[in-house]
């Protein structure tokens, strides 16, 4: 059985308890500083700019998205650059969601997620950008199935793809920003080494049900 260790409190304070080259692999995805609800959106049709909440605030199938449902008062700012020297310092490798965002150097091995998303008002694909010297990669998946504990919630499938083609069998996978713990199902599933972070106690919370859920699933099956 691998060993899965998830901790309630800022990352920051943890990562400086941790030595040089703590983690093989970080995968992680820290606020981007976009605050999606707030953000200005192109409305073709009345040619206007509007706020995304009042766009997803109305009727149909948009309204009880995450993202209007659910606390992301958290990415009002990105990481400082102490997060970034610390992440460094801790891991090995790294693979970092909404890379565009930050001020990281040049990197030929971006990932993307095509999220097959049919509301052009809405993101098309989510990047990564990662240490590794490779090839830059695509990976296809439709997140709009299954519940959702967190607005940003990223598929397992998606968590197992990257562990598939950028982790090594032994490798321990450290993660700074938990929320949903797809990463850490996708880590217990592949046989690895999981440390974990998150500083919302609600998302903390959702995320450990969450993953005992599938490992009594997975008890079940066996049997």
């Amino acid at each position: 059985m691998p060993k899965s260790e998830v901790k309630l409190g800022d990352c920051m304070e943890f990562m400086n308890e941790l030595p040089d080259n703590f983690a093989d692999l970080a995968i992680v995805d820290p606020p981007y500083g976009i605050n999606a609800t707030k953000m200005p959106m192109y409305n073709k049709q009345r040619k206007t700019s509007q706020r995304l909440s009042k766009l997803n605030g109305g009727g149909g199938k948009l309204k009880n998205r995450a993202l209007n449902t659910m606390n992301c008062d958290w990415d009002d700012s990105i990481p400082k650059d102490e997060y970034f020297n610390e992440l460094f310092r801790v891991s090995k490798k790294q693979i970092i969601w909404g890379g565009n965002y930050f001020d990281l150097h040049p990197t030929r091995c971006i990932l993307v997620w095509d999220k097959v998303q049919p509301w052009e008002n809405f993101s098309q694909v989510e990047m990564a950008w990662t240490s590794f010297d490779s090839p830059a990669k695509l990976f296809k998946f439709d997140n709009r199935t299954g519940n959702k504990i967190h607005p940003t919630q990223k598929p397992i499938a998606l968590y197992k793809w990257l562990l598939k083609n950028y982790a090594k069998p032994g490798d321990k996978i450290l993660d700074t920003h938990l929320g949903s713990g797809s990463s850490r199902i996708a880590a217990f599933d592949g046989g690895f080494d999981f440390t974990g972070y998150e500083i919302d106690k609600e998302y903390f919370d959702a995320s450990v049900k969450r993953f005992q859920n599938h490992i009594s699933q997975l008890k079940l099956e066996l049997v």
